[in-house]
């Protein structure tokens, strides 16, 4: 049965992380044109916070705050630099070319997993991760040299998106879902509320309904994402962020008249095939066990 399995078990959440954020995506992606992403960062992260924080004070938790305040802290840090970044370049480029350097995270997230959480590599993980790097350097191919600039940026937050998860995983353990939720939503919310305030541009009514949306979505997406990375090891979900450029660049064609490369799609075909394998031998050591 599929319970047996941890990894297996955590890779249904993992999904239903994946149909709220590809939602969300596209909002941003809709809303970036016209407001700068650290706005957006703050009415996402505000609009969870009003949710998360009653929640938290109601019944009677507001001592969580002092849990672990400096890795919660550390955490904070490094989503809000990601999240920020990611906005960001979802302005500048493809989103089939953001995806595409994401897919250094899932080797990064593996490789910390293993010196941070003492989490072992199978061969099989790695050599999904290996065809993850073939597909990166297919699809990915900037057509102007600024956009080597966006590129090695979107890398940066890529490291720091990766560190910000690992962190979480290490804090599942002493957390619960609603306090590692309700840290990161007032976290961001206090650390890009200067920024966002300085350099506030007045939405309009439903531009701003839509920013509430994108926090309502994200909060629900983190719910599962958390839920995945408790169930199931780091360096086991890692490689299913490959999955994630299959929908986003449908959703650019379709959405955003954005027309992927033969490179983007090649690379698309050796995620596909890296999925299916890992998949396979996820279930085959789960039936032997």
């Amino acid at each position: 049965m599929l319970y047996k399995n941890n990894n297996l078990y955590g890779l249904q959440f993992w999904f239903l992380n994946e149909i709220f954020m590809l939602t969300h995506i596209v909002l941003v992606k809709f809303l970036v044109g016209d407001f700068l992403p650290i706005q957006i960062v703050f009415i996402r992260a505000l609009s969870s916070a009003v949710i998360l924080l009653p929640i938290i004070i109601s019944r009677g938790e507001g001592e969580v705050f002092r849990q672990d305040i400096g890795i919660n802290m550390l955490r904070v840090g490094f989503s809000s630099a990601a999240i920020t970044i990611n906005f960001f370049t979802i302005s500048q480029i493809q989103l089939a070319q953001v995806s595409t350097i994401g897919y250094l995270r899932p080797a990064t997230m593996s490789l910390i997993a293993f010196f941070f959480l003492r989490e072992k590599q199978s061969t099989y993980r790695w050599f999904t991760m290996f065809l993850g790097f073939i597909a990166i350097w297919f699809a990915f191919n900037p057509e102007a040299p600024e956009l080597k600039l966006v590129a090695l940026l979107a890398i940066f937050g890529m490291f720091c998106g990766s560190a910000a998860t690992i962190l979480q995983k290490h804090l599942s353990n002493k957390m619960e879902n609603l306090p590692l939720m309700a840290w990161y939503s007032v976290g961001v919310c206090l650390i890009s509320a200067p920024f966002a305030i300085y350099f506030w541009h007045q939405p309009d009514i439903t531009q701003l309904g839509l920013m509430i949306i994108i926090g309502l979505l994200a909060t629900t997406a983190q719910f599962f994402y958390i839920k995945a990375f408790r169930s199931a090891e780091a360096s086991f979900l890692a490689p299913m962020m490959y999955f994630h450029i299959i929908p986003v660049t449908i959703i650019g064609f379709f959405v955003f008249s954005e027309t992927p490369n033969r490179n983007t799609i090649i690379g698309a075909g050796f995620i596909l095939f890296a999925l299916i394998f890992l998949a396979i031998r996820e279930t085959q050591i789960t039936n032997k066990s």
